[in-house]
């Protein structure tokens, strides 16, 4: 019998397991472009399962020639799909998408071009490799358009997944993704520019998941889940890079390498700007943006909002299971008109045309999730308010109770309140135990047209109920004799007996039952009931309870027989203690009291006058900070809270609101966002970043940022200087050093030729006498001729070694020490031999440097000038040398170079590098040749240059000298 159990058991799991499987629902995913990284958090989804664990089979199509991706999804022959920010562009109002998330916060797409074209209008007359998509759809379309340029101005080549057209110059520009296409161009090693709309304003996002807005209608339970394990799948392979690159190149395409998939994964991560935004959370300003910009040039309805684009705006992003119909209602439904009690206090009331109470709360709550304005419909009564339901005047009644003759004229929803009802009497009457012989044999009061001044009716006939307008009415009959209780929900009472009728009125019993308030809809009006039940419904104890604090707790009178009896009778003494106290304490303290108000008026005085010092104080402080040279900024959590006038100046602005909201990356240069990040994490004293104005253009700006406290909520306070001028300076420095060393160049270039000249003019004499005398031979003229071209060569090489000193540094360059020391000596030769300097080197010839070699050789030139006039000004009898010696040291390569002509002064040594000093005549000297000797290994090179007096031995001598130590990173 047990294995019988255990066997339908077995097959009865083995059947539910079998039908959940087949339960699968079907979807698929239209990509923008080839299986690659771009898409590792769908593949990431499908392959560890998590779209299954939500009942999804997905498939994932790559994209093909002949796919419009949007128009895919908008006609269903995909269930969701993957766009660029120019989505909103395909926007159509018959056949509506909508965006569920985003994960790219940047646009990828840029345009690579050759290093001559620098701007936008350089593109014309230019052969671009770029697709119709791109070109009619996209941020790059967008650049075009702002700059004016049409399709005729340039000849447009079909776009091919390669580049090699770009890297054979057969194309002047291509489009790229910053994330794919740059990985192959750095590999190649070709030289190449960048034109991203992003620094023209032009702001794209890209990776937008969207679905067509019918597809979320019916299936509203399952949208929220997709998203979910959408991300899931992103966090997945974003934490698993390799595990997902492995996937994505056995099983889906090995159209790139492991190595440019490695390359995209960081670049993806690098704009998904995690530190930034959520996982999937869409940039709402940037979709608004987009929004307007489509609006303006008429491609979408202007009445289209933000709620009917971004999914989690929008109705449908809450899970009450609405239908078709309902949802179709709800977009066609303008407002509803509802009717209230006008005077049912804690639960509602109508006070200067405005709804107030416990039911306005759920009200407010309901309105909110259905996105649908909810309008009082104002009347004076609670009956009133049922005639206009019942004429069709309002839509809803916010808060009733079922009765027979109601639900004739309106649909009541399930309740959303329970109540019991209580009855309140003067203080002296005791504790009734049994109602039913109190109502038969007292007069009492409930308020007219209330469902349970029916019930009471049909109960009690024998009793004469008393019909009240309101609640107040029937208290005060109560408090006036004229009735003996009032009937009505504990929490009226309660509210009203805590502010009106505390010492008079008593709460003396409670029925057992519980009455319960729905939502009465027209009926007429089928869908629109069926949308607030399920309102109801989905009502949870925490929004309830959160409604309801708000209000009132209310404690009522019990029989002697209570356990609760000691509690509740120790706390009526206390209370009753402290009003008595208070009370004798308001008499006697009264004069003292007007007393101290007298004084709250002074102070009030005072404090206005403060208030109107502290508002000037702000002026004041507010013209004080557009008065200094710095830009100030204040950011929030990111955002900019407030900019002087310097600030928004500065960036290209005409006034602070303009920047007021803008994030703090907004206006940085993408090639420093990451310099900004982690100069927030080390918290710097300050650093030099760039910034891109409104119009494109950059500037270099020396930032120092720190936390402060305004208005208690701590902030981020950026003081910005621009160092535009003084890079200008320095640029001229460097040329007047370049000048200066020009100089030195030519004497010793002219020391150079002297020797040669003298050489050849003896030649060609000799020669020419021979001939004339015709005593020549041939033999000799030969070799004379040939001493002459092997002259001449001499003096073409130096002309060369003086061209390339002076040629400009395009880039870094890879080069052998020992042959850039060589050049530099070759240059100085002459000078050397001639005031008798020898050279001694020890360097290994294998070392190489990756630097900007010209710029390292005129700061050598620098250092052995210096040498040079030093040995003038000491003139030394001993031998004069100078010593270099190159040699690498964990990752860094050093350059000695030391003399023996006695060494720098020490009163001096700590001034050299300063610019403009020299210890020469000023018809000798500049002052600026080691000042630019340490701005260029400090700055450009970004190596080190140090000096020491220093004394050695060199054959059996002692030698007194200065020594220069040039430091600089191997890489």
């Amino acid at each position: 019998m047990k294995i019988k159990n255990y066997f339908f058991i077995f097959f009865i799991l083995y059947f539910s397991l079998s039908l959940n499987a087949n339960e699968l629902k079907k979807a698929s995913i239209q990509l923008n472009w080839k299986y690659q990284f771009e898409f590792a958090g769908y593949i990431a989804a499908i392959e560890k399962g998590f779209y299954k664990e939500i009942g999804y089979d997905v498939e994932l199509r790559e994209l093909n020639e002949n796919i419009n991706v949007v128009d895919e999804v908008k006609n269903q022959r995909a269930t969701f799909g993957i766009y660029d920010s120019s989505i909103l562009d395909k926007y159509d109002n018959t056949k509506p998408i909508i965006l569920l998330a985003n994960y790219l916060k940047k646009s990828p797409l840029v345009f690579v071009t050759k290093q001559d074209i620098y701007s936008p209008t350089d593109l014309k007359n230019k052969k671009i490799m770029i697709s119709n998509f791109e070109l009619e759809n996209s941020s790059l379309s967008k650049l075009l358009e702002k700059f004016k340029i049409k399709k005729e101005d340039f000849t447009v080549i079909a776009h091919e997944i390669s580049i090699e057209k770009f890297i054979k110059g057969e194309v002047d520009v291509t489009t790229a993704y910053i994330t794919n296409q740059l990985y192959y161009l750095q590999k190649e090693k070709v030289p190449f520019n960048i034109l991203n709309p992003m620094n023209y304003e032009i702001y794209g996002f890209g990776g937008n998941l969207f679905s067509s807005l019918e597809y979320v209608k019916n299936n509203t339970s399952n949208i929220n889940n997709f998203i979910k394990a959408t991300n899931k799948g992103w966090k997945y392979a974003l934490e698993n890079k390799e595990e997902i690159i492995n996937i994505i190149y056995n099983k889906y395409s090995k159209q790139k390498s492991k190595e440019a998939l490695l390359y995209e994964a960081k670049m993806i991560e690098n704009i998904m700007l995690l530190d930034v935004y959520k996982l999937g959370e869409v940039r709402k300003t940037l979709v608004l943006d987009e929004l307007i910009r489509a609006q303006n040039i008429n491609l979408i309805d202007k009445s289209v909002t933000l709620n009917d684009i971004i999914y989690s705006l929008s109705k449908y992003s809450k899970n009450y299971n609405f239908s078709l119909d309902e949802l179709d209602y709800l977009n066609r439904k303008k407002q509803i008109l509802m009717c209230t009690d006008p005077s049912w206090m804690p639960y509602e009331k109508i006070e200067e045309g405005k709804h107030t109470g416990i039911i306005s709360d759920y009200i407010s709550f309901f309105e909110k999730e259905i996105n649908i304005p909810i309008k009082l419909y104002v009347t004076k009564s609670w009956n009133e308010s049922l005639k206009a339901i019942s004429e069709k005047k309002c839509d809803i009644l916010s808060g009733v109770i079922p009765t027979e003759i109601r639900t004739k004229n309106m649909d009541i929803t399930k309740p959303y309140i329970n109540f019991p009802l209580v009855i309140a009497t003067k203080k002296e009457e005791m504790f009734i135990s049994n109602l039913d012989e109190v109502i038969e044999t007292k007069k009492i009061a409930v308020v007219r047209d209330y469902a349970y001044s029916e019930v009471f009716k049909k109960r009690y006939p024998k009793n004469k109920i008393v019909l009240v307008n309101n609640v107040e009415e029937g208290l005060e009959k109560v408090l006036h004799g004229e009735i003996f209780g009032f009937i009505d929900s504990i929490t009226t009472i309660g509210y009203k007996l805590q502010r009106e009728y505390f010492s008079e009125l008593k709460i003396a019993g409670k029925f057992d039952e519980k009455y319960s308030l729905g939502i009465g809809v027209r009926n007429d009006e089928p869908l629109l009931f069926s949308i607030f039940d399920k309102l109801v419904l989905k009502l949870d104890i925490s929004t309830k309870h959160e409604i309801l604090k708000k209000w009132i707790n209310v404690q009522y009178d019990g029989d002697f027989d209570y356990k609760l009896f000691w509690k509740i009778f120790i706390i009526f003494i206390i209370i009753i203690f402290i009003i008595t106290y208070r009370y004798k304490e308001v008499v006697n303290n009264k004069e003292n009291l007007q007393k101290e108000r007298k004084k709250l008026e002074e102070k009030n005085a005072e404090l206005k006058k403060m208030q109107k010092a502290l508002k000037d104080s702000l002026q004041n402080f507010e013209i004080l900070l557009d008065s200094t040279m710095e830009a100030v900024l204040v950011f929030k959590e990111h955002d900019c809270i407030d900019i002087n006038k310097v600030g928004y100046k500065l960036l290209g602005y005409k006034s602070k609101s303009e920047v007021i909201g803008k994030s703090l990356y907004h206006h940085v240069h993408e090639d420093f966002i990451v310099t900004l990040k982690e100069s927030l994490n080390k918290n710097l004293e300050s650093y030099e970043i760039e910034f891109v104005r409104t119009d494109g253009s950059t500037f270099p700006a020396l930032v120092k940022d720190r936390y402060i406290y305004l208005n208690n909520e701590r902030v981020k306070l950026f003081t910005i200087v621009d160092l535009t001028e003084l890079k200008n300076k320095e640029n001229l420095l460097f040329k007047q050093s370049k000048l200066a060393s020009m100089g030195e160049m030519i004497g010793n270039i002219a020391h150079q030729w002297r020797q040669p000249l003298s050489l050849i003019s003896t030649i060609a004499t000799g020669l020419k006498l021979k001939i004339e005398t015709q005593t020549e031979d041939k033999n000799e003229s030969i070799e004379f001729l040939d001493r002459l071209n092997t002259t001449a060569q001499h003096l073409s090489s130096t002309i060369d070694d003086f061209r390339n000193f002076f040629a400009a540094d395009k880039r870094k360059e890879e080069f052998y020490v020992y042959s850039l020391i060589e050049q530099n000596l070759v240059l100085l030769d002459s000078i050397f031999k001639t005031n008798f300097i020898e050279v001694k080197i020890d360097i290994d010839k294998n070392i190489k440097l990756n630097t900007y070699k010209n710029e390292l050789t005129q700061a050598l030139l620098n250092i052995l000038n210096n040498a040079n006039d030093a040995f003038k000004e000491k003139s030394l009898e001993e031998d004069k040398y100078i010593f270099i010696r190159v040699y690498k040291k964990h990752k860094n390569v050093f350059i000695c170079i030391k003399d023996n002509a006695g060494g720098i002064p020490t009163t001096i040594i700590d001034k050299i590098f300063e610019p403009y000093f020299t210890t020469k005549h000023k018809s000798n000297g500049t002052g600026i040749g080691l000042y630019m000797t340490y701005q260029i290994i400090n700055e450009h090179i970004h190596g080190k240059i140090e000096v020491e007096n220093c004394t050695y031995i060199y054959n059996n001598e002692t030698h007194k000298g200065a020594k220069f130590i040039i430091t600089i990173p191997n890489k």
